[in-house]
């Protein structure tokens, strides 16, 4: 595995730091949405939207993506929490960080492929920000989501599911599926079922990952440092067999 680590471009940089002021300042007042915590809060808190959470997130983001790993192809990663490393003492080590090639992220907390999910937070959700995950180019995209899509309306999710595919025409595509989080195990079921069959009408490779038991920290959402590094692990592994297949184009 490639590991090497080294610090994105100042145009990267640049972008990233100016995405979170955009997104600090559409950042709006506090609304509960559906059940279960958004990242950082507690359950009893409820999907409480704030400034500050918008602004922390964005930071986190902005972390990450500064940490460029490995060498080789261009692999794009567009995920939520579990790819900015939510939880880390250093975002680096999230999971994305074992896949092979030059490894870029674009992580932000609580998003997924809906547009419901955060859209306090300003354009944050998968599709919209496609143009600026790939602006460097991309050899291969890997979109990580659907943990926060449970919490959504399934049909919201499959049209923001098709809106980011349909943005990365052209490009080498893996979907994973939401991995399991056993409080949500039910709906994510749900979306992961969309996700594959969507995939397949796109012809876009879907891998399951709803199956790995992972060590996660106390909240039993996200990934402490070991469950990352198998995470990561794994889906390298995975990926690497599913491109030694036969896979139809993405049209």
């Amino acid at each position: 595995m490639r590991t090497e680590v080294r610090p994105a471009t100042r145009a990267r940089i640049v972008g990233a730091l100016a995405g979170a002021a955009l997104v600090a300042t559409l950042a709006g007042c506090a609304t509960p949405e559906d059940d279960g915590a958004l990242p950082g809060q507690e359950t009893s808190q409820g999907n409480e939207v704030t400034q500050d959470l918008c602004t922390r997130l964005a930071a986190e983001s902005v972390t990450r993506a500064a940490v460029v790993t490995g060498a080789g192809e261009r692999v794009v990663v567009i995920g939520d929490s579990w790819a900015s490393g939510f939880g880390l003492d250093d975002p680096g080590l999230s999971w994305p960080r074992y896949l092979d090639g030059e490894v870029r992220v674009s992580g932000f907390g609580g998003t997924g492929y809906s547009h419901h999910l955060m859209e306090r937070c300003g354009p944050i959700s998968f599709p919209e920000r496609v143009p600026d995950a790939v602006a460097q180019g991309a050899d291969l995209v890997v979109l990580e989501g659907g943990i926060n899509d449970s919490k959504s309306d399934l049909d919201d999710v499959e049209k923001g599911f098709r809106a980011t595919l349909d943005e990365l025409k052209g490009y080498e595509v893996v979907v994973l599926s939401a991995p399991k989080v056993n409080s949500r195990a039910k709906a994510i079921r749900a979306v992961n079922k969309m996700m594959r069959r969507v995939s397949a009408e796109y012809g876009v490779t879907y891998i399951n990952v709803f199956d790995l038991e992972l060590p996660m920290l106390e909240d039993n959402t996200h990934l402490t440092v070991a469950g990352h590094m198998q995470f990561g692990e794994i889906v390298a592994r995975r990926i690497a067999e599913s491109r030694s297949e036969t896979v139809p184009a993405h049209g």
